[in-house]
């Protein structure tokens, strides 16, 4: 049986996390979303190269803030450095904890306000510059939500990796 039955991946991209989801969290099925539809056509013709092609994965184009999923469909939900590009990040961390059963868990690696808003970063990249985050307020969101820290690490402010564990509110 595996460790979490339903698994989310928010922001999918080339599907570069999706082996990481199974290999090593035990994902039966992974659900796998992205706001580009041609991200997602690239991560699911990706996988069906795959020696086991599609089985047990899915894919949607699906906005962050507007899952289309019922609530406390997953166990675990994935952000792997997403969330920075997301302008209402706070909405999606929102839709994170609706579509989370009870006790799941919500895996963060993302990128903070230091790192994306310098002026050489916004040479490189384009990301959104309004309502950014740092590790903190970060952590704020995710326990005004209802998420339990369980594990945290923060990297000179400039990225961090947040294991979140949702709670019942009383």
């Amino acid at each position: 049986m595996a460790c979490f039955e339903q698994a989310l991946e928010i922001g999918c991209g080339f599907g570069n996390g999706i082996h990481l989801i199974r290999e090593h969290f035990g994902a039966g099925r992974v659900t796998a979303v992205d706001i580009d539809p041609e991200m997602v056509a690239a991560a699911k013709g990706r996988w069906q190269r795959s020696p086991n092609g599609l089985k047990d994965v899915d894919f949607a184009i699906a906005d962050a803030t507007r899952l289309p999923f019922g609530d406390a469909q997953f166990d675990i939900v994935f952000n792997f450095a997403v969330f920075h590009h997301i302008p209402d990040w706070q909405m999606a961390i929102e839709e994170v904890a609706r579509v989370l059963k009870p006790d799941g868990f919500f895996v963060v690696e993302d990128l903070y306000r230091a790192a994306i808003c310098n002026p050489l970063s916004r040479r490189l990249f384009e990301h959104p510059q309004q309502n950014r985050f740092n590790h903190h307020e970060l952590l704020a969101v995710l326990r005004q939500m209802g998420f339990l820290i369980v594990c945290e690490r923060n990297a000179f402010n400039l990225a961090g990796m947040v294991l979140a564990q949702k709670t019942l509110r009383l």
